[in-house]
């Protein structure tokens, strides 16, 4: 691509001379036009002077076959300049364009977590990891186009005098708008983030590395004593770069940061290479650094969160809690809303809720507010305005609360057990296995006559309780009970029931109803916020969950003879213990069965302050997979089996719970980058392939030819702990354009 340019396939016959005409007359959009003109028109001028755009009028380029037209626009930006963009959907050049495009190279949905897990996953004892960042500028302007794309994708703009008739812009590189400039930018700044986890540090100092540094770091920085990390004192030190379209994020412990950082600024140099005596700006935003984002910190914003690594904390910025609130206070005095509206608050809630704890399960009702009406209106119910103003509390304690990052990656659960519920009440065991000896405990507790007379059966079909809603009841009571029976800060707990509705709420932390389940999930995330810990629930078959079952049936046995009869049942040593939930758990158990909303409370002032180090915690959002990096080899991370009580607890715990541990029984790899194995194996630049559309004329050669990319990398499978053996190519190594580039960056680049 840097030698031919990104090529713009399009699968449709060429624009006739009267199509052209018509599109020209029609002119560029609204915000163009009048809202923006000078703008843009001043815009453009800088453009053409550093050679990403060329300017000619209409019928200097009417008579090229390959020439399509697109209105341009300009879109206002918070606290930054406007950015133009070119509508390329309006005449469906975006839909006409085949998907040749390297869509796997875009890496960034999984970037943030990426980060978060290699920063909680370091060695301690080389203190907290330094932070920075690295921003291009002009970003997709960097990467160039094929002459023929670049005809394709031309734009009007108006005219610099009034009276004249609009312009032709054309792009010379990718342009915004474009539905391919995203994965074609990708392919070089992963490229560029690939080459620098994956080669010797370049030694000669980079002249911008001492532009970088604003303030000096100290002479060694310490953890806070509150800060919880989980990587073993075996790991080399982190030196890590990542990226997030054109945002460059480096991560390392002292004294590798530096070293990391120029070799990240040479490999930029390398991959976009500026032609030389241009007048185009500087390829690494000057005015970032100058604000001293490229300065290595060990609190540093990254990707709208500010991060601190020396008590390993994310917080939400001032800024979006602010606008979260606005948004909050626009909608909970009114009685409708439009649909679009109140898509972009649940777009915004569900985005920084990793930041605030119990937040992930406040969401029940406010989707059910979508399903409610078909209209464009939305309804604020009086339910609904109760969950808006519990977000208005989350986000009033936010400040004094910072989250742990460890709680939001996954890791090895501290403890785990089975739940079930019947008609007649609820119960389970759990095991602590961070004690020696373990402790092994049950607990049970009856529902009240009016809860067992609204179960659903075929004797009362009008019931307004499901057998889900128990078992669901009987996670959040189970899972309240064991952390305050736990001393470690955070705790992780990882539950087994046989109740497929019940785990799958647990786990997504919502529902589609406004049942009973809607008011137990708004409990647990009160459990929560008065005693910090993490959940996950797995599905156990219901045979094997026996243990569970007698604690939720046997209640005609008072509670030694309980003990006796599980003791003798179920041996293990220690003999169990039976815990009894504390009477306010089980009212507000009964409580939300029976659809009574209680209020979130503020969060106590010390609930969210860890007070040692070590490995606790969960993350809210349990259902990240766990991917291996393309280093199999890489130190081991702390793993479960380490556990002595590992195999005491195999008799009698569910296979089922023992198969979903089975993750933790392999050392731990944080989860990894695709590479190389994002990009598919293509055949070398071919003349006939780089054509701008293919109509009935040419299908001949782009069915022989071009060859599409596939949706899905089939290189790499995010949970197999191994990668696949590459299947053997007919193309000389020295026709594939990857390892060509790799092995000789000088003549590609």
């Amino acid at each position: 691509m840097a030698c031919t340019g990104a090529p713009a396939i399009l699968h449709d016959p060429p624009w006739s001379k009267s199509t052209l005409d018509h599109v020209y007359h029609r002119g560029p959009h609204t915000s163009a036009a009048t809202q923006f003109a000078t703008f843009l028109l001043e815009d453009m001028y800088d453009y053409v002077q550093m050679g990403y755009w060329l300017v000619l009028p209409y019928t200097s380029v009417r008579h090229f076959p390959a020439l399509r037209l697109a209105p341009a626009g300009v879109v206002p930006q918070r606290d930054r300049r406007p950015r133009p963009i070119m509508d390329y959907s309006f005449y469906h050049t975006n839909q006409a364009c085949l998907p040749i495009a390297p869509q796997a190279a875009m890496q960034f949905g999984s970037a943030l977590q990426r980060i978060l897990q290699r920063l909680v996953y370091c060695n301690p004892a080389f203190g907290p990891p330094l932070m920075a960042k690295i921003d291009l500028a002009d970003g997709f302007y960097r990467i160039p186009l094929s002459p023929d794309a670049a005809l394709a994708l031309a734009v009007i703009v108006p005219s610099d005098i009034p009276s004249l008739p609009a312009l032709i812009a054309i792009p010379l590189t990718l342009p915004m708008g474009w539905a391919h400039s995203p994965p074609y930018f990708c392919a070089y700044t992963e490229t560029i983030a690939d080459l620098v986890n994956n080669t010797a540090p370049i030694t000669h100092r980079h002249p911008l590395l001492a532009h970088t540094q604003h303030t000096p770091l100290p002479h060694k920085a310490h953890f806070h004593p509150t800060a919880i990390t989980l990587g073993a004192t075996t790991l080399p030190r982190l030196a890590h770069t990542d990226v997030y379209m054109d945002d460059f994020m480096v991560i390392a412990q002292s004294p590798g940061h530096l070293p990391l950082l120029n070799s990240l600024l040479h490999t930029i140099d390398t991959v976009l290479q500026e032609p030389p005596d241009t007048n185009r700006r500087s390829i690494v935003s000057a005015s970032k650094i100058a604000k001293g984002d490229a300065t290595f910190s060990t609190t540093k914003r990254l990707l709208g969160w500010d991060i601190d690594t020396a008590t390993m904390t994310i917080t939400l910025p001032e800024h979006r809690k602010q606008g979260i609130q606005q948004q909050l206070q626009n909608i909970i005095t009114r009685k409708r809303v439009s649909r679009r509206l109140y898509q972009k608050l649940l777009g915004t809630l569900r985005s920084s809720a990793p930041s605030l704890y119990g937040a992930n399960n406040l969401f029940s009702s406010l989707q059910f507010a979508l399903t409610e009406t078909r209209h464009d209106r939305i309804r604020i119910t009086p339910l609904t305005r109760a969950i808006l103003q519990d977000w208005i509390t989350l986000l009033d304690t936010a400040a004094q609360h910072a989250v742990p990052i460890h709680t939001v990656v996954p890791h090895t659960p501290q403890v785990i057990g089975t739940t079930d519920a019947s008609k007649e009440g609820m119960g389970g065991c759990w095991v602590d296995i961070t004690t020696t000896p373990p402790q092994n405990m049950l607990w049970r507790a009856q529902f009240p006559p009016a809860i067992q007379n609204s179960l659903v059966s075929t004797l009362n079909p009008l019931g307004t309780i499901s057998n889900s809603d128990l078992e669901l009841a009987a996670i959040v009571l189970g899972s309240a009970l064991i952390s305050q029976h736990s001393n470690i800060p955070h705790a992780n707990i990882c539950l087994g029931s046989d109740n497929t509705p019940a785990v799958t709420w647990t786990n997504k932390g919502s529902t589609t109803s406004i049942g009973p389940a809607a008011y137990l999930l708004h409990q647990l995330a009160q459990h929560r916020r008065r005693r910090p810990y993490s959940l996950s629930t797995t599905f156990v078959p219901g045979s094997t969950n026996t243990i569970a079952d007698c604690c939720s049936r046997l209640f005609h046995l008072h509670d030694a003879a309980f003990l006796a009869h599980m003791n003798a049942a179920f041996p293990v040593q220690p003999s169990w213990t039976l815990a009894h939930p504390p009477h306010d758990l089980i009212s507000s158990t009964t409580s939300a069965l029976s659809r009574k909303l209680c209020r979130l409370d503020y969060m106590p002032p010390d609930a969210a302050r860890p007070t040692q180090r070590g490995i606790s915690g969960m993350s809210s959002a349990s259902h990240s997979t766990v991917t291996h990096t393309c280093k199999p080899s890489m130190t081991p991370y702390p793993y479960y089996k380490s556990s002595p009580t590992a195999i005491a607890r195999a008799p009698w715990l569910p296979a089922a719970l023992l198969s979903a541990l089975e993750r933790w029984r392999a050392p731990y790899v944080p989860l990894g980058r695709r590479w190389p194995h994002w990009a598919a194996r293509t055949h070398a630049f071919n003349p006939l392939v780089n054509s701008t559309y293919a109509w009935p004329g040419n299908s001949h050669h782009i069915k022989r030819q071009t060859h599409h990319q596939p949706e899905s990398n089939r290189y790499h499978s995010p949970s197999s702990h191994t990668l696949p053996t590459l299947p053997t190519s007919p193309i000389p190594r020295k026709d594939t354009p990857s390892q060509t580039c790799l092995s000789s960056a000088s003549s590609c680049y």
